[in-house]
């Protein structure tokens, strides 16, 4: 069940993994759908979603994590979707992204299993299509780094706390 408010904590990339993601997004948005995917964040592994009334436990919790976790190296391996609805570049699978995940397992708002993504595009289903068509012409793997945590609340998209994860 989607909630109107919800806090989202999530997992950051380095400059250069967003400025690369940022041009595979740009690919996808030159076909002229401008999708319904949030634009105004950074590119992230969602890590957890939660209730509104969490946000200042996690703001501790974000900080003692980022104190304690040294960066992540990932590889952004493939174009994935989730119903044709929405695009996603997915991380190959990793057991430190993934014991970062468990720090933060929450799902408060969908009731869907965590799968680790990246999202690029999210629109109707014959977008969805042509954009994964266009992706895949462009798409090369991407070794990145996860070099911070960040939440934001939603909707609309408010960044509440951004934290570097130690070198």
């Amino acid at each position: 069940m989607k909630q109107d408010k919800f806090l989202t904590v999530f997992a950051v990339f380095d400059d250069e993994t967003q400025r690369k993601l940022t041009a595979f997004q740009d690919k996808v948005l030159s076909l002229g759908y401008p999708g319904t995917q949030t634009m105004d964040i950074p590119f992230h592994v969602t890590l957890g979603s939660f209730k509104v009334e969490d946000e200042q436990k996690l703001k501790v919790k974000i900080k003692e994590v980022c104190s304690q976790t040294y960066e992540i190296e990932i590889n952004l391996n493939k174009v994935n979707h989730f119903n044709n609805r929405v695009l996603f570049i997915e991380p190959e699978e990793n057991k430190k992204l993934r014991d970062l995940h468990d720090l933060f397992d929450g799902n408060f708002t969908d009731g869907f299993p965590w799968h680790a993504h990246t999202t690029i595009f999210c629109g109707a289903e014959e977008q969805v299509i042509k954009a994964k068509e266009r992706l895949n012409d462009i798409f090369s793997p991407i070794k990145s780094m996860i070099t911070g945590i960040q939440m934001g609340e939603f909707f609309p998209a408010r960044m509440l706390i951004q934290e570097k994860l130690c070198k």
